[in-house]
């Protein structure tokens, strides 16, 4: 799987894609990215959501205070929601646990893929696109509301 990742504005808020094994430096360049356009999304003066997908992400050095900051960023800028998309149960933990050190898990709610996306039970291989398909987390991006909410105990 190739590393790859999108930042863009849509009209209901921020979309964040993150996938494979990105290096230290482009994930530095993502969060810049991501603080110029909460400072944009901030200037329309209206509340905004964000869908953020780690796809297969791979983060060596992971740094949790880049993303607490980045988050009570956005919470300054206006944003309400956010749907966190995900492939892997360790990393849905640790980004649990950022949300909460960040203060910010009122207004969030992780989605995680079950293995054996639509790709990988084909090949065996984790596919670009195995996230397709997790049509509650876009409808808590849009409207929020009550999400069934299933723990890793369960």
């Amino acid at each position: 799987m190739t590393a790859s990742y999108l930042v863009e504005i849509l009209d209901w808020g921020l979309h964040l894609r993150l996938q494979g094994a990105l290096p230290v430096e482009v994930r530095d360049n993502i969060a810049r990215q991501v603080e110029i356009q909460c400072a944009n999304l901030a200037a329309r003066s209206t509340p905004w959501s964000s869908l953020v997908e780690f796809d297969h992400f791979e983060a060596d050095g992971f740094r949790p205070e880049i993303v607490v900051a980045l988050m009570k960023l956005a919470r300054r800028c206006g944003h309400v929601r956010s749907a966190v998309v995900m492939t892997d149960w360790h990393w849905a933990s640790v980004m649990a646990e950022t949300m909460i050190a960040a203060g910010i898990d009122d207004q969030a709610r992780i989605f995680v893929q079950a293995a054996g996306g639509p790709g990988e039970a084909l090949t065996g291989e984790p596919q670009a696109g195995d996230l397709a398909g997790l049509d509650s987390a876009m409808a808590w991006v849009l409207y929020g509301g009550a999400v069934p909410m299933v723990s890793k105990a369960a």
